[in-house]
């Protein structure tokens, strides 16, 4: 893609249009669906239960889905699942997994393709570093071998009491949820583009952040503030008589995902009680966890890179902000909203850090090896994974067969797995309300 002095498009490298890259970024893709369990040929974490569920539900009855047992409708963001559900609809309930592994690997296919692009050359190389970018896991793993708080850093992760603080990386991510993974980082690919392109279009923008509520409105608030700041750059402009046809468009998008936000917050989940602050865990000891989990997450990024100036510096310390703020306010009961909504902003801090270690190749500086080190390092848990994956293994459920022990639908697996009914009001519409009277049939 050339520069274009009327659209001022970024310019990539020629190496990304060529048939070698372009089919080593598909078989990537590809690989990574296979290995982590997506097409049931290899075992799948066990939220794929629940998932199979989803699609077995969609599958076999009548939309809008409603459950007679629960006497309820479903409320949830079907965005991922509904084109695999239709085509099994129309085909068979067998081909659900070709469908679903198809749908993944072309939805990771282009992300990975995207990536590739934000370096000039080497555009493998920050794949490979994006993939395998550490979390904390060496620093909890170093708090746990010391028998320092043993309890509250279980496979880490930090645990006060029943309050969740986690950020996971790319393949934990993308092998537990798809479904919220690949619109945050495909989302976070916007942003990025956005800013290195220096020319925000806002529609587009819009558009993303709006159509991303329908797979994860967790990806949603995790790529608003990202969103937001790129608005508010030339703001003023926005008001001006050549942008009235922009201002009205972006109207027009809002009024038309208004119905969809207001089934969205027409779920029983929203007054489910298992929200809250993280001073609120009844620990005066948060603030230490609380730093703990902030300066393995963040810090030490920070530190290696604050000292040298770097094109990405503004992005990337926005991200590393809001995956710091993130964890302080609790949505769901393993915290979705900081398990899912940190995504984007990992994302993007995951793929900034990367382009300064392949920017910093040749700058003989004793931080650069420190970082690289790190990473590499780190990223040998990420490695270590997929060759454990590359074993025989059996998924324990199947889109064809979701049935385990005495679950017959998705409702009644949540309920037995969490335990209680908490649980799958997050997945049911609220009774009575006004899209179950009047826009909904039983």
């Amino acid at each position: 893609m050339k520069k274009d002095t009327a659209n001022e498009v970024r310019e990539i490298s020629p190496q990304y249009y060529s048939w070698v890259h372009i089919l080593g970024i598909l078989v990537l893709a590809l690989g990574i669906n296979v290995l982590l369990g997506i097409g049931e040929f290899k075992r799948q974490e066990s939220d794929f239960i629940a998932n199979n569920f989803k699609y077995y539900d969609l599958i076999q009855h009548d939309w809008p889905l409603y459950y007679p047992d629960y006497k309820v409708h479903m409320c949830y963001y079907l965005g991922y699942y509904l084109p695999v559900a239709q085509l099994a609809k129309w085909f068979s309930l067998e081909s659900a997994r070709y469908f679903a592994l198809a749908w993944s690997v072309i939805g990771l296919f282009f992300v990975l393709l995207w990536i590739s692009t934000f370096v000039k050359k080497n555009g493998i190389l920050l794949v490979f570093f994006v993939i395998i970018f550490p979390n904390a896991w060496m620093i909890y793993a170093l708090i746990d071998w010391i028998g320092w708080h043993r309890e509250v850093f279980p496979h880490y992760f930090i645990l006060i009491n029943d309050f969740y603080l986690v950020l996971s990386k790319f393949e934990d991510n993308w092998a537990w949820a798809p479904q919220h993974t690949l619109p945050a980082v495909l989302g976070a690919c916007f942003v990025i583009e956005a800013f290195l392109n220096k020319k925000v279009s806002r529609l587009e923008l819009l558009l993303m952040l709006l159509a991303t509520m329908y797979w994860s409105p967790l990806a949603s608030i995790g790529l608003f503030p990202f969103v937001l700041v790129l608005f508010m750059k030339d703001f003023q402009t926005l008001f001006k008589q050549e942008k009235l046809s922009e201002l009205l468009g972006m109207t027009g998008l809002v009024a038309s995902f208004m119905p969809l936000m207001i089934y969205f917050i027409s779920t029983e989940g929203v007054n489910s009680g298992n929200t809250g602050f993280i001073w609120q865990t009844g620990t005066s000891l948060w603030v230490i966890y609380y730093a703990i989990y902030v300066l393995a997450n963040v810090g030490i990024w920070f530190y290696f890179i604050q000292s040298d100036s770097f094109e990405w510096s503004p992005l990337l310390y926005g991200s590393m902000f809001f995956t710091a703020i993130l964890g302080i306010y609790r949505v769901g009961l393993y915290n979705d909203l900081n398990i899912r909504g940190v995504i984007p902003a990992f994302t993007i801090m995951s793929c900034g850090i990367s382009v300064w270690v392949i920017y910093n190749w040749k700058k003989k500086k004793l931080g650069f090896y420190l970082l690289t080190t790190y990473i590499v390092i780190g990223g040998l848990h990420s490695i270590r994974n997929f060759g454990l994956a590359m074993l025989p293994s059996k998924p324990l459920t199947t889109i064809e067969k979701p049935f385990i022990k005495n679950y017959t639908s998705m409702l009644s697996f949540q309920e037995s797995a969490y335990g209680d009914t908490t649980a799958i009001k997050e997945y049911c519409l609220k009774r009575g309300g006004f899209f179950d009277k009047y826009l909904l049939k039983k």
